[in-house]
């Protein structure tokens, strides 16, 4: 039986108890990189971090477009003060979100490290995702009150290009977060277990 596709929002480690079952392909470096768009083939932890991604980078650009049918009379400016709680979320999503994830600790062997990195980048990666899309949605309740739809766009300028930067797992992206676990002097291994074939149950028969 195939895993869910959203199994990653499982705070669980690969190896849990009932989880599916992956071996990191230890030596695999960004140079295994098969490419954001030919990884999304090859059922790799990788490749389905990137697709949930796309899927969720989607979502805002939905409710830009229907951003008309929202705000009613949403034609004018606005009140310069309502900009600001937008500058204001904006700030933390900018300072925080590429201090995710904290250091590993080093020691561990390579498939304990490979396990914890893959957490770690998974929390990191929907936490900085949640900080940028913050800036985004709020910009939805400020658009309402203020009936103007160009607060939602100015939301939408500051939050979005942090979604990609901080959330999108290209291979610059993997690299920083990778940076960061390894920033404490322990050996991460996360491109080992990102590049991992496809996870299969752990009872499979097969």
């Amino acid at each position: 039986m195939a895993p869910p596709p959203f199994s990653m929002y499982s705070p669980k480690t690969p190896e849990g108890d009932g989880g599916p079952h992956v071996a990191p392909v230890f030596g695999a470096g960004p140079g295994d990189d098969p490419g954001y768009l030919a990884s999304l083939r090859g059922g790799t932890e990788l490749g389905r971090t990137r697709l949930m991604m796309l899927a969720l980078l989607a979502a805002p650009v939905l409710i830009l477009a229907i951003m008309p049918l929202i705000v009613e009379d949403g034609r004018g400016d606005g009140p310069a003060w309502v900009y600001l709680p937008l500058a204001a979320a904006a700030l933390p999503a900018l300072l925080a979100g590429p201090r995710v994830p904290r250091p590993m600790v080093p020691g561990a062997e390579p498939a304990a490290a490979a396990r914890t990195a893959l957490m770690m980048f998974r929390q990191a990666v929907l936490l900085r995702f949640a900080l940028a899309e913050g800036v985004i949605l709020l910009g939805l309740p400020l658009a309402m009150v203020a009936h103007s739809e160009l607060v939602f766009v100015a939301g939408f300028v500051l939050g979005y290009p942090l979604l990609v930067w901080l959330a999108l797992p290209t291979r610059s992206g993997v690299e920083r977060i990778r940076r960061r676990l390894e920033s404490g002097d322990a050996e991460s291994h996360l491109w080992a277990v990102l590049l991992a074939g496809p996870a299969f149950p752990r009872d499979s028969g097969a």
